[in-house]
C-alpha cells in the first residue's frame, strides 16, 4: 500500500523547489469531484503496486509551471499538457525515493478541457487533497487498483 502522505510531501517540494510556490491551504476530499478543468496528468506505477497518480491543474497554474520548466508557449495544447505532465513525473519520481515501497512509473499522459471526467474505476481505494495556491488550484489523486504479489 502506497503513503498518500509521501506524494502530498513531494507535490509541495516541486511545487516550491521548480515553482517558487507555496499553497495557502489544502483539504482533503472526501468526495471526489465528478468534474475537472483544464489540465489533468497520468502515470500509472507497476512493480510492488499498481496505481494511477492524477494531477489536475487549472489554466494558471500550467501556464506557470509552463513559465517555470521553460516550456516554450505557443497556442498548443500539447505543449500545455506536456508541462503538467512533467510536473506530475517530478512528484512522482520524488515519491519513489522517498517511498519504501518499490515501483515504475509510466510516462505521463494528458488530456485538457472544461468539466471532464476522469476514468478512475468505482473499485479503486482513492485518496485526493486539493491544494489552493495565489493564482490557481492543483488536485493530486492516487487511485490504488490492486497489491501485485
Amino acid at each position: 500500500m502506497l503513503n498518500f502522505e509521501i506524494f502530498k510531501k513531494s507535490l509541495r517540494r516541486v511545487f516550491r523547489e521548480f515553482l517558487s510556490m507555496t499553497d495557502l491551504t489544502s483539504e482533503t476530499l472526501e468526495v471526489l469531484p465528478k468534474t475537472y478543468q483544464s489540465v489533468t496528468a497520468r502515470i500509472d506505477l507497476s512493480g510492488d503496486v499498481k496505481a494511477s497518480v492524477w494531477l489536475n491543474l487549472t489554466y494558471p497554474g500550467a501556464l506557470l509551471a509552463m513559465k517555470e520548466l521553460k516550456v516554450p508557449f505557443n497556442e498548443e495544447d500539447r505543449m500545455l499538457m506536456d508541462a503538467v505532465g512533467e510536473l506530475l513525473n517530478m512528484i512522482v519520481g520524488a515519491a519513489q525515493r522517498d517511498s519504501t515501497v518499490r515501483y515504475d512509473f509510466s510516462l505521463p499522459m494528458a488530456q485538457k478541457g472544461e468539466r471532464y471526467s476522469l476514468s478512475l474505476n468505482p473499485k479503486t481505494k482513492k485518496s485526493a487533497e486539493r491544494f489552493v495556491f495565489e493564482e490557481f488550484e492543483a488536485t493530486l489523486l492516487l487511485e490504488e487498483h490492486s497489491n501485485v504479489t
